[in-house]
């Protein structure tokens, strides 16, 4: 059986996080720095679905490794609430971040940890607790532009890639979102 629209409670899934590399490819090769973040829903329905999408970042640490191991413990994070998005039947809402200080200006988000948690009209197998196909579907891709003025991406960083099945419910328990 599954959840599905109309339940009293929208469900809510996250990527879980995951660290945005500072660059795609190594320097010798001419990487790219990673400068966007993309953050795409599709409705495949012919309902008007809706998801309030939301965004944790976790900035690099300061210092310097010590030895084989280093370890940043407690590193604060903040949520950046990026709406509440109403998609229209049978089409697709492209969200796209630019990643702070990667043109220059703020502090700089580069190589932090990030966490895309998304609450909504979702549809989970309550016997998998996986994401399913449905209601609204949900992936996340960064990588870097030439223009930021430019839409979308040039290259993808295969390391930020969270398809639709990558998502993860999260647990009522340890939601406190409203």
């Amino acid at each position: 059986m599954d959840r599905k629209h109309g339940d009293n409670k929208r469900v809510k899934i996250t990527t879980g996080p995951f660290l945005v590399p500072s660059e795609i490819g190594s320097e010798l090769q001419g990487g790219r720095e990673n400068d966007r973040v993309v953050i795409i829903l599709k409705n495949p329905t012919n309902k008007r679905l809706q998801a309030k999408v939301k965004i944790s970042v976790a900035l690099q640490p300061g210092g310097t490794s010590r030895g084989g191991t280093t370890v940043f413990r407690n590193l604060r994070e903040r949520e950046i609430n990026l709406g509440t998005f109403v998609v229209q039947p049978n089409s697709v809402t492209r969200i796209e971040r630019n990643i702070t200080g990667a043109f220059g200006l703020g502090n700089s988000e580069r190589n932090a940890v990030l966490r895309v948690t998304a609450k909504g009209d979702f549809k989970v197998s309550r016997r998998s607790s996986q994401p399913v196909s449905g209601l609204l579907e949900i992936s996340v891709v960064g990588g870097s532009v030439f223009n930021p003025s430019e839409p979308g991406l040039e290259q993808g960083d295969p390391v930020t890639f969270f398809r639709f099945k990558d998502f993860i419910l999260v647990d009522k328990k340890h939601d406190h979102d409203d």
